[in-house]
Order: structure tokens, then sequence, then C-alpha cells
């Protein structure tokens, strides 16, 4: 078992006697199993979440916005443990579409676009707080303040915005660059640098209390959370299921000990297989089951795929769609997945031309100039950024109200979220969301009832269905996976199935 230490404010890093296949992550399961290197890979589904079954009222507690006196404990310094893992396969990441923005006349908003300063663009985080409702609960000291945010994604780059002793809290490597010193932890792509920012970026010096009159400053949605960054992919984007799962089950358990609420998992699978025989969504569920808030992208196919993405199609987690500001309101953006009419975004929330943190080197900040910004941001759109948006409003939603179960914070976000006139629950699910008013909102602590993923869990050994075809001897037969991605983020053009750098 592997055990680590940290510097106060900089990343964890396992112990140097620690063997080698547990550092790397993956070397254990692919001993253990056999598996060769990473192959291609698929991985998709239907139905929407009952909003009448979870609306059920509060009727002795009732919500305060006041910033809570007995928050949840504060960040745990020691990380006692690395999990072993457990799933195996291949992945890869595609890189196709692009981003062109034209902006489409059909749709007038019900909600205007909040906006600050005019120097600033639609897409900046300051102005994104003001779109979500996020100032109002700034301004009354909730911030995010004592709830961690796991993301899984391709690392945290040592940016400005992203220092500080209770930011990064934990790091976490099993992607195939933890064996090298030089990029173990790092974030050679850009990616989950990008996400992190927009969660919970705080640049050094500003106050959420103040913000609204330092345009100049950067902030993310919950720039008082901390982050715990689950490497599972190097610089070319490319992944494998042994990661991703194993990154979840780290989640899981270490959830408790590192206090993590949320788990933000900005990937597409590309599944074809029913959400009840996927692996990743049954592992998924049991994040859920661990009472974490589990936020997936819808998908960036577009508003014609008639189908969300894999993992956003389990109607047990949250899949966010993606809107983009404009000067007269908001419009759903024409790469934002559409359901089927059964399974629907569980609502929106802005994604499109998004400033956040830049990993200066990453392949991204080298192959995609055009998304540069700044010394300190980049530009982004997808559904990868309207998850991220979301699950910094998770962590608001956990600070204000820290009893809450991740079935309310859903439940809340839903039954909230503002319609977009003209728009269909294909599109916008339930609508754009408001974190104040989610806040504010008495949900009841209703379990969800939908249909479960089907795992074998009598041997203790990795679901059949999905990844791979597990004989008795343990060896592998039968891997079918293909196109997978991390979905919504177009570098300015390109894009990793949906997240658009431009």
């Amino acid at each position: 078992m592997d055990t680590a230490s940290i510097t106060p404010g900089r990343e964890w890093e396992l112990h140097p006697a620690a063997p080698a296949a547990f550092r790397a992550g993956r070397e254990w399961v692919r001993e253990r199993f056999g598996v060769g290197g990473p192959t291609s890979a698929a991985w998709t589904r239907t139905g929407t979440l009952d909003r009448a079954d979870q609306r059920s009222p509060l009727s002795a507690h009732p919500v305060s916005l006041a910033a809570p006196a007995d928050k949840r404990p504060h960040r745990v310094r020691e990380l006692l443990a690395v999990a072993a893992l457990t799933i195996v396969g291949g992945v890869t990441m595609a890189v196709d579409g692009v981003d062109d923005f034209t902006p489409s006349p059909a749709v007038a908003p019900a909600v205007q676009a909040l906006v600050g300063p005019d120097s600033l663009p639609l897409g900046s985080m300051y102005h994104v707080v003001d779109q979500i409702g996020a100032r109002q609960l700034w301004n009354q000291g909730i911030t995010g303040d004592g709830v961690n945010v796991a993301v899984i994604d391709t690392g945290i780059a040592e940016v400005e915005s992203l220092q500080g002793t209770d930011k990064v809290v934990a790091v976490v490597d099993l992607s195939p660059e933890a064996n090298d010193p030089a990029t173990r932890f790092a974030d050679s792509n850009g990616h989950g640098t990008f996400m992190a920012g927009i969660i919970a970026g705080n640049e050094p010096g500003a106050d959420p209390a103040t913000a609204a009159d330092n345009p100049h400053q950067y902030l993310g949605v919950a720039p008082d959370a901390g982050i715990v960054s689950v490497k599972v992919s190097g610089r070319d984007g490319s992944t494998d299921p042994v990661d991703v799962i194993a990154g979840v089950n780290w989640v899981i358990d270490n959830a408790d000990d590192l206090d993590i609420g949320v788990l933000n998992l900005s990937f597409s699978s590309g599944s074809t297989l029913p959400y009840q025989q996927d692996a990743l969504t049954a592992t998924l569920e049991r994040a859920w089951d661990a009472g974490l808030v589990v936020v997936t992208p819808a998908g960036n196919a577009g508003n014609d795929a008639g189908q969300l993405d894999s993992p956003a199609v389990d109607p047990l987690l949250i899949a966010v769609g993606g809107v983009r500001a404009l000067d007269d309101g908001l419009e759903i953006a024409e790469w934002s997945n559409s359901g089927d009419g059964v399974r629907n975004p569980d609502f929106v929330a802005p994604g499109a031309h998004i400033l956040s943190l830049r990993a200066p080197g990453s392949d991204a900040d080298v192959n995609h100039p055009e998304g540069f910004v700044d010394d300190e941001t980049f530009k982004g759109s997808g559904t990868s950024e309207s998850a991220a948006v979301v699950s910094g409003v998770a962590a608001l939603l956990l600070d204000a109200n820290p009893g809450w179960t991740n079935d309310q914070v859903k439940a809340a976000l839903i039954e909230t979220a503002a319609p977009l006139d003209g728009v269909g629950s294909e599109l916008a699910g339930a609508g754009m969301i408001r974190a104040d008013l989610a806040a504010q909102s008495d949900v009841a602590a209703t379990p969800q009832t939908w249909e479960r993923a089907i795992v074998d869990t009598s041997t203790n050994v990795a679901p059949t269905q999905g990844f791979v075809n597990l004989r008795t001897d343990g060896s592998l037969t039968g891997t079918h996976w293909s196109g997978t991605h991390w979905s919504g983020t177009h570098w300015s053009g390109t894009h990793w199935s949906g997240t658009h750098w431009s």
C-alpha cells in the first residue's frame, strides 16, 4: 500500500519506498490480469430525472443562506493510503470537429445573462459567476470553503491561481506519465488545469467578498473550495479504462479523509452499451452511493445527437448541457448534445468561450495558440466547461447546506433552474442553473430510484460488462473500446469530442 506526504499548498507525492507498480497506478492491474498497452475503446444510454419524486419540501428545516456556524471539518493535510486498482481495459481520446461560433437566432431566453464591466468577454469567469447567481452566495460568505472537488482529468499545473495552502489538497497520478518524475502529477495536456480553474481557481490576494469591484482578478465558481487532482491522462490526452475507473475508486476510498464532496469527470467515453451494462457508469454509481455529487458532461455531438454521451446517460448522475451567453441573453450552444426525450440533460450551464487557467507548455498551449488569451488564461468551449461550472456550484451548495445529500443537490438545481423560452427539455433539461436559488431550495433527501447498472460483486473483480470479459484464470479477453474522449473542450477548432479551445 502506498503512503503519501505533503508540503502544505503543494502537490501530494507518493512515498519513494512505495512499489513502482502502485506508484504508476496501472502496472499493478496489468501484471495481475495480463493486460497489454492501451487499445482503442468505446463506451451511452437514456432516462430523465422524475422531478416530482425529488421535490418534497423539508417541512421542519428551512435552508438559511447565512454562512453556517458549524462548517465541515477543515481540509485534511495527511493522506493515509493510495488505493489499489480494480478495472482493466483500453481507451484513447479522439480529436475531431471544430467550433465555428455562429450565434443561432432561434432561442429567446427567459433568463437574461447578468453582465458586469463591458471590457470583459461574456465567457470570463467574472461574468459566468453572475450568469449563474454565484456572486449572491459569495456576498453571504458562501464560497465553497470546507468542500473539496475531485477532478479526474489530465492533472493540474502549478499555476498561480491554483496555489495556496488549501487549494490543491491532494494529487495522485494513475497515468503513464507517473513513471517519470518530470511529468508525474503535472498537467502536460492542459485540460485538467482548465477545469480546475473554472471550479475553484483563486488568484492570490483576491477576495470573493470584493470581487465585484475587481474584475481583473481571477476567481472560479467556488473560489475557496479545494481541488483533489486525480490524473489519468498524459500529454496526448489518451487514457485507459484502468486509469479512469481506478481514479474513481481512489476518490471513493479517500473521500472521507479528504473531505471530497464533488467528483468532476469532464469525460465522454463513446460507449454504445446501455448504461446498466457499462463498467464506468457502474463505478460512478458507487461514487454516488458513497455520497459524492458526480457531475458529467452531456457531450458535444450537437443539437441533433438524440442521446447523451456516456457516462452522462446514466440518469442517477448529473448530466450538464451547454449554453452560450449573448449580449441579450442565453442560447443553447450548437455543439451541446440533445437527449432522446427520456434521458435528457438535467440542466444547462455556461460553456461557450470560457476563460480559464492556462497550463504553460502543455499540449493545448503549444498546439492551439489560437486559444491563448494572456499569460494566465486560455479560452475554451464545450460541455466539459459546463460540467466544471456545475461542479463549482455543487461545492457552493454543500458549503451553504452542509447536511445536504447529493440527491438534494441535484434536486435543488433541477427545481430552481430557469427554463429557456422556446427550448425543449431534450436540449435544456430543466433550464439554466441558478446557484443562489438552489441554495435556498427546500428539497427532501429522497434517494433516486433509477434502474441500476449491473455489477457482479460476488468475486471482487472487475465487472465483466463494458471494459473487458474476464476469464476465470484472470486473463483478459474481448476488449471492445473505441473513441473515448474528454467531452466538450475545443481548443479553438479541434476538440477532444467536445472541448474547443477558441
